[in-house]
């Protein structure tokens, strides 16, 4: 026999209050910042081209270490979201699972 949840109690409860609140802040955060650095591409090469001209090794210049960190943050940010997920997330989770069954 399958379990039946009464989803209107568990959406009330203080336990996935918190989770939900507490993913909120930290992807709309992370999403915000890692936006903000995206579109620093676009708007860089636009209005400073001449940024992107800069030697810094041989022929590596200013426009393609900022290219490959991007790459950069993108698995920091995936390392810092499966570390917060693992630890924060899944022991609310855990939490909310006890207290529902």
């Amino acid at each position: 026999m399958a379990t039946t949840y009464n989803w209107s109690e568990i959406a009330r409860n203080p336990k996935y209050l918190e989770l939900k609140r507490k993913k909120r802040v930290f992807l709309f955060g992370w999403w915000a910042v890692s936006s903000a650095f995206y579109f620093l591409l676009p708007i860089l090469s636009g209005y400073f081209p001449e940024l992107f001209k800069i030697k810094i090794i041989g022929v590596v210049n200013f426009g393609y270490l900022f290219i490959l960190s991007q790459f950069v943050a993108a698995f920091f940010v995936a390392f810092i979201y499966t570390r917060v997920a693992n630890n924060e997330f899944d022991r609310l989770t855990d939490e909310l699972v006890r207290e529902i069954q």
